[in-house]
């Protein structure tokens, strides 16, 4: 048993040592000592001790490495969220459709469609709010179908995991874009699309019914041109002709035929639910 005393000496000597080391005094000595490690030895093992904390955080010069190269795994970042796609390395591996993602910052262009090296990048200025709900429906996806494993350090989340001003300002979009959506879906109600089919060449044709733009009512209308404020082109609608007005506030029972924002189709009669057009 004589070993027993000298053991524990030492274990207690390492233990002082490693709890000094965690001290910020020593942290120049830490990551001198921790450069001299392997690199495929320290990938593995701050891997696996990452992998049970909250959040691995990702440097843009780490998530270059995992490229898919030599049967590597393949990582990607978008909206500052880093997933790992090595399932999918048929499309995201070396020669994939969507290789160019990969080891890469490109948020934008999940929604741009510019692939090049000018178009992957993290700022979203000038995006619609369609776009910025589609950035947040691919997000949504890589969290169906691949594997989330940290953050990505840079435009979105700071060095410490926490949301910078540019997600603040992404989510704030977010929520214009679904107030917005919201208010669409209920304008589409209120003035659902025509029904309307073409014969190159020979004629057009708009008509309303009970069903049309796949919107189920009991009135089916008559067909309009509505301006719909905020958006530059007109849309066929079909429009209560009986009954109060929509919106309220009028004794009228002509439905929404009095809306100062529809016009009636040239060449169509006021009161007929459907139109033809000669081309």
């Amino acid at each position: 048993m004589s070993y027993i005393k000298p053991l524990v000496t030492f274990s207690c000597a390492v233990g002082g040592v490693a709890l000094l080391l965690c001290l910020d005094i020593f942290k120049p000595q830490r990551e001198k000592l921790i450069s001299l490690i392997p690199t495929n030895i320290k990938d593995r093992v701050f891997s696996d001790i990452s992998a049970h904390s909250k959040d691995r955080l990702f440097t843009l010069d780490e998530l270059e490495k995992y490229r898919g190269q030599d049967g590597n795994d393949i990582y990607l970042a978008i909206l500052g969220q880093v997933f790992d796609v090595t399932k999918g390395r048929k499309h995201y591996g070396p020669g994939g459709t969507y290789h160019f993602f990969t080891g890469n910052a490109g948020t934008r262009a999940f929604v741009s469609g510019d692939f090049s090296q000018q178009g992957l990048k993290e700022n979203l200025d000038g995006l619609s709010l369609k776009d910025i709900q589609g950035i947040s429906g691919w997000v949504d996806f890589y969290h169906q179908q691949y594997t989330y494993i940290g953050k990505l350090v840079g435009h979105f989340y700071d060095e410490n995991g926490n949301p910078t001003a540019a997600m603040d300002e992404f989510e704030n979009l977010l929520e214009q874009a679904k107030q917005k959506q919201k208010e669409d879906d209920e304008d589409l109600k209120r003035f659902p699309p025509c029904n309307s089919e073409t014969k190159v060449g020979v004629s057009r044709r708009i008509w309303c019914s009970e069903n049309s733009g796949g919107i189920k009512r009991d009135w089916t209308g008559v067909p309009r041109q509505y301006f719909q404020p905020g958006n530059s082109q007109a849309r066929c609608a079909c429009v209560r002709d009986k009954g109060p007005p929509s919106s309220g506030g009028s004794s009228s029972n002509n439905g929404d035929l009095n809306n100062p924002n529809m016009k009636v189709y040239d060449g169509c009669e006021p009161t007929a639910t459907s139109c033809n057009f000669k081309d």
